[in-house]
């Protein structure tokens, strides 16, 4: 008999107005969209579950309060771990980046946010966690032929953000972070964590969609080893080139329709270390309800390891679980990897 390990990504949409929101509600037991998302995820039952849109907060407690309710919810099932990240929501640059009149609004900050670590991401998990390398702090910049807009686009500048607000300005909006867990049945898996920004909310110059394909771009050459890259530890280089890997979050691109720049998300899709399955629900491949149905949320493993099945939880019109695809705006979508028989 085949073991597999299912892997899995969910945008819950489950953020707050304030610090510490997310967290009170986790911990009050009585909220029908809780009570919603953990009804999808012991459906799905993930081994390991990357959750988009989750406050971060140093103490991690959102996730660690998430973990501790979804543990509850599969008492039969190893128990979770958490891992929060630090995201650049909220942080604010010090610059008027957006032209608002204002350095300390939402807009102004290293990645949307009213305060640090609104709509962050976790890692739960029933392996541990073993190293983490994060890109949160790199600058948009310093990658080589990046998208920086243009303030009259079209000029091919780069010149919308300053020179001193281009010295401060990160790459990603949120994070870039590589977990490694342990997984007995595969080894070292490699989970490549990030969730760009949306590439809407903008004007002509067109910086949210460039910056949504520079951040997709990343993985893409972090598969590459591209020399450029050095982690917030200071740490150069991409992930090994026989690294088991899957890039797994809210990519706010699809294949076909929808904002972002052509071709931002086939830079992962088709690059040649990379599989997709194909997941699919009852909306098709699309993963998002927005726009008529969109595909923006992946799990896409390296093409070293092997697939038995996948699926999106977007459930039919007479599914007896219809009512719980409420639960966010986005769908939770899995894959099952095969392990040592």
């Amino acid at each position: 008999m085949q073991n597999t390990i299912r892997v899995a990504t969910y945008n819950v949409s489950l953020f707050g107005k304030e610090p510490g929101e997310t967290t009170e509600r986790l911990k009050a037991k009585k909220d029908q969209q809780i009570a919603d998302l953990l009804a999808v995820l012991t459906h799905a039952n993930p081994d390991i579950v990357l959750i988009n849109e989750l406050d971060f907060d140093e103490t991690e407690s959102a996730a660690n309060a998430f973990a501790q309710r979804l543990s509850d919810a599969l008492p039969e099932h190893s128990a979770f771990g958490a891992r929060a990240f630090t995201s650049n929501t909220g942080v604010q640059s010090g610059y008027d980046l957006t032209g608002s009149g204002s350095i300390d609004s939402p807009e102004n900050a290293q990645g949307y946010g009213a305060f640090p670590g609104q709509y962050g991401f976790a890692l739960l998990s029933r392996f541990p966690v073993t190293s983490v390398r994060s890109f949160g702090r790199l600058l948009w910049r310093d990658m080589p032929d990046a998208r920086l807009p243009d303030a009259h686009p079209g000029s091919g500048r780069g010149d919308y953000f300053s020179p001193e607000a281009q010295a401060v300005l990160r790459l990603s909006s949120k994070n870039h972070v590589d977990a490694v867990v342990e997984v007995p049945e595969l080894g070292a898996l490699h989970l490549l964590l990030s969730h760009p920004t949306p590439p809407v909310f903008d004007g002509p110059e067109r910086r949210n969609a460039r910056r949504n394909a520079d951040e997709i771009r990343l993985w893409a050459d972090y598969l590459d080893g591209a020399d450029y890259l050095v982690d917030d530890a200071g740490q150069p280089g991409g992930i090994p080139p026989d690294a088991a890997f899957v890039i797994l979050g809210d990519l706010n691109a699809d294949p076909i329709r929808g904002d972002s720049l052509t071709g931002a998300v086939q830079q992962i899709l088709n690059h040649p270390r990379v599989q997709d399955s194909r997941p699919m629900g009852a909306g098709g491949q699309n993963t998002a309800g927005f726009h008529g149905g969109m595909r923006v949320d992946y799990v896409l493993p390296a093409v070293t390891l092997s697939i038995v099945d996948s699926g999106v939880c977007w459930f039919g019109r007479r599914d007896p679980l219809v009512g719980l695809n409420r639960a966010s705006d986005h769908h939770l979508v899995w894959i099952d990897l095969k392990g040592a028989a």
